[in-house]
């Protein structure tokens, strides 16, 4: 008798377990992420697991190709991830329709809030959180990368180059390593961040979020993309990678130098030479920096997800958690908390070249509107690029550019 009494309670133990374990409230991210930012995302969400038993964040891996395509069919269909890691200007296009949590109903409130984190953020990088249409707060920073010119400094020293400090002098290098080695000078990972930083700094500017159009249509800004259309067709730019990425044509040798992240620095191993970086170049008429805020958004579902996506969140911004995420990324933290705090204090005293090139930028750093409709805008003035490239003038491929811009800001 008493073993079956025994036995009974175990199941009831039992039971009990599992229902509790049942109850928690399920938190899904999904991501792209690789080797060791995988890992840590992992980590990092065991150990928010461990740390209560409320919330259950489970982390999955997805395709790259397509993947911002992937969520928002997901989300606007009402499934898919409570999380994802990406740039406010991937938020916006969800405002409009609900589909994104502002945060700040959070951030701010006085029992489960993370003010104090918050507040160590940059004012320019403060002013990105909430420079959406409803002034909500849809997105949160992890950490701060930005474009750095990788190059072949075996190459620029035999024929006595310097890193450029203007556009100018990039495409004067890229004629002169053409003509001596015939293989492009120059190439860019994110053609849409430099073409946004070509207008930014010729002085043209972005997007008028009061009448809902963009302010490129501009003289200068035509001249840039002409500018970056011929240099591509006399071979001196290269459009498109020959293999994969840029980085491995860059370790190949097939380009001598190129504009991407540093969060790439890792995967630069070059077969026979000497590579270096150096900051981008930061001004023509206006001095601006793209940098680049990566982190969480939460997707709208239930009260009881959104909360748990917020708990996780705050975890992953504690300082600790966001110095082992920096480090996993190659990326500095844009929070004072964490720059202060011992777990940063090696990797910021030991900063690697390609994230003081980011460093050296940072002062003018600036921050593009998020607005529905920004997400075309990035995607035509690509177009754009890459129609010049192809042949179309400057003036047509702006003209397409804009009107498909207009009309988006204006949804």
């Amino acid at each position: 008798m008493r073993k079956i009494v025994a036995l009974m309670a175990a199941a009831v133990m039992l039971f009990a377990l599992c229902a509790s374990a049942s109850a928690a409230t399920q938190v899904t991210i999904w991501h792209t992420f690789t080797d060791a930012q995988q890992a840590a995302l992992e980590k990092f969400a065991a150990g928010f697991n461990a740390s209560q038993d409320e919330y259950e964040v489970i982390v999955e891996s997805q395709t790259y190709s397509g993947f911002l395509d992937s969520v928002y069919n997901a989300v606007a269909n009402g499934v898919g991830p409570n999380i994802i890691i990406n740039y406010a200007s991937t938020a916006a296009d969800y405002v409009k329709d609900g589909l994104v949590v502002d945060l700040s109903q959070y951030v701010f409130d006085e029992e489960i809030g993370m003010a104090d984190i918050y507040e160590t953020l940059p004012d320019a990088i403060k002013d990105e959180t909430v420079g959406f249409e409803d002034g909500g707060m849809y997105a949160l920073p992890a950490v701060t990368t930005g474009p750095i010119l990788f190059y072949n400094k075996t190459l620029y020293d035999e024929l006595g180059l310097t890193p450029p400090t203007t556009w100018e002098e990039l495409a004067e290098q890229a004629k002169v390593i053409y003509e001596a080695k015939g293989i492009p000078g120059f190439a860019c990972d994110s053609l849409t961040d430099m073409m946004q930083a070509l207008m930014m700094q010729s002085g043209s500017g972005y997007i008028d979020t009061e009448n809902e159009c963009v302010l490129f249509n501009t003289e200068s800004a035509i001249a840039w993309l002409d500018w970056f259309g011929q240099n591509v067709q006399a071979g001196y730019f290269q459009l498109n990678p020959q293999q994969d990425y840029f980085s491995t044509d860059f370790n190949a040798g097939l380009v001598a130098s190129y504009l991407g992240s540093c969060a790439g620095d890792p995967y630069i191993i070059p077969d026979g030479f000497e590579y270096d970086v150096a900051p981008m170049v930061n001004s023509i008429d206006v001095a601006w920096f793209p940098s680049w805020n990566r982190g969480p958004i939460v997707f709208n579902k239930d009260e009881a997800s959104n909360k748990g996506a917020y708990m996780f969140v705050k975890y992953f911004l504690t300082p600790e958690v966001n110095a082992e995420w920096a480090q996993a990324m190659n990326a500095l933290s844009p929070y004072g908390s964490t720059q202060e705090s011992e777990a940063y204090a090696e990797f910021g005293a030991n900063l690697a070249a390609s994230l003081v090139a980011v460093q050296a930028n940072l002062d003018v750093a600036g921050a593009l509107p998020s607005v529905t409709g920004s997400y075309t805008v990035r995607t035509a003035l690509q177009d754009a690029a890459i129609s010049v490239a192809g042949g179309m003038s400057a003036e047509d491929a702006m003209a397409v550019c804009v009107a498909t811009s207009d009309a988006a800001l204006k949804e």
